[in-house]
């Protein structure tokens, strides 16, 4: 008898020690389901997309990952400090290795031990460009070094047609800035004189050739074809500061701080604008972000309160989502749901949470980071699996 009510006590404790657990779970995950998790003693620093796996850069390899979590294969490469991903192929780069190129089979090729300072860029023929200081120098799929440029003052960008574009500062006349666009075999091109170039200017390629010129601080916003003629300028000092986003059919957006929003085409013509500041009070000091037609901006709502907008083209609301938020908010948009990367102090203690919310604006679900740090990197899967790395070396893959 006794040892009867032993069993029911100890039966009873275990289902309440799983209930417990469970409802803990739930609390955690916010109706999320974790399908796999990495990190823990092998910190995960970055991961890039590659078809229906991952590429995961860790603190002591680099891995193929499938869906499920499971490591197609790993090969050792410690202390990448810079990474670029192109046409399936993987390029890492750490001062005991130099550079080199891992392949989806798993194979690495060992390109070259030239210094860098800054992650490599490569164009549509497999040129190869490494920037370390004012040195610009190109090498081919094979390691081999095609041309070096000296005095170079910008990161690189590279167009369609191959062309590499970037400022410089002539030798002898340091005091002036040139934009420069050579071809892949280290031809010269053009040089064009930058008379107000300042230093927060940006290199951007465009989607009709050419490169897109631009300066969020200061108001600049123009097109250089790749003859070197300018074809438009969108240039507006007097609206100010601006943040500018691209969308997947090279739309330009220009959110100016103080409220409006220019939408361009690849051809500098305003198709759209609005004021989400006036309209919907948002805050556009957060990032906005836009995808698939949707221009999403972020409000402040109150005390630890924020409230994401979903808007059109033309500024008209689509829906909007009020949530917990005491930091300032990301954005991170695909395919059927858009995830918020931010701080709830909800449970009255600070913790990082990621809000995953359907098209329509219906919470899917939350999850909190189980190392209590933020959200670094967030990418939408093909079938809305969000994979989640904070900035502690976890990452998570999560679906609800």
């Amino acid at each position: 008898m006794q040892g009867s009510t032993l069993v029911k006590v100890v039966t009873a404790m275990a289902i309440i020690i799983f209930i417990s657990a469970l409802a803990l779970m739930a609390y955690r995950l916010g109706g999320a389901a974790l399908n796999w998790e990495m990190g823990g003693d092998d910190p995960v620093l970055k991961i890039y997309p590659a078809n229906e796996s991952l590429y995961v850069i860790s603190a002591s390899n680099v891995s193929l990952v499938n869906a499920k979590g499971s490591i197609i294969w790993a090969v050792r490469y410690p202390d990448v400090l810079y990474s670029a991903y192109y046409n399936g192929t993987l390029y890492v780069y750490s001062m005991g290795r130099g550079l080199s190129a891992i392949y989806e089979n798993g194979t690495v090729r060992a390109l070259t031990g030239m210094g860098m300072d800054h992650p490599p860029l490569i164009g549509p023929d497999d040129t190869i460009y490494l920037r370390s200081g004012a040195i610009l120098s190109a090498i081919d799929a094979s390691g081999k070094e095609k041309w070096s440029a000296s005095l170079v003052v910008s990161d690189p960008v590279v167009d369609g047609s191959g062309n590499v574009y970037f400022f410089m500062r002539p030798p002898g006349r340091i005091a002036e800035v040139y934009l420069c666009c050579m071809s892949p075999d280290g031809g010269t091109l053009w040089s064009s004189y930058c008379e107000k170039y300042t230093a927060s200017m940006r290199l951007r390629p465009a989607s009709i050739g050419g490169v897109l010129v631009y300066d969020e601080y200061s108001g600049v916003l123009y097109h250089v074809d790749a003859s070197g003629n300018q074809t438009w300028d969108h240039s507006m000092a007097y609206l100010g500061q601006y943040s500018l986003v691209v969308d997947e059919k090279s739309r330009l957006y220009l959110f100016y701080l103080w409220g409006t929003v220019h939408v361009l085409n690849e051809r500098g013509e305003m198709i759209g604008k609005f004021n989400p500041v006036v309209t919907n009070n948002a805050n556009l000091s957060y990032t906005p972000a836009v995808y698939n037609d949707t221009v999403y901006v972020i409000g402040d709502s109150g005390k630890d309160l924020a409230t994401l907008y979903a808007l059109d083209l033309y500024g008209s609301l689509k829906w909007n989502r009020q949530f917990n938020s005491s930091a300032a908010p990301l954005i991170y948009p695909g395919r059927d749901i858009v995830c918020i990367d931010t701080v709830s102090n909800s449970g009255g203690q600070p913790s990082p949470v990621l809000y995953v919310i359907g098209k329509d604006g219906t919470l899917k679900y939350t999850y909190s980071s189980g190392d209590g740090s933020r959200w670094e990197q967030v990418y939408i899967g093909p079938d809305d699996t969000v994979y989640a790395k904070t900035d502690g070396g976890k990452l998570y893959a999560l679906k609800g």
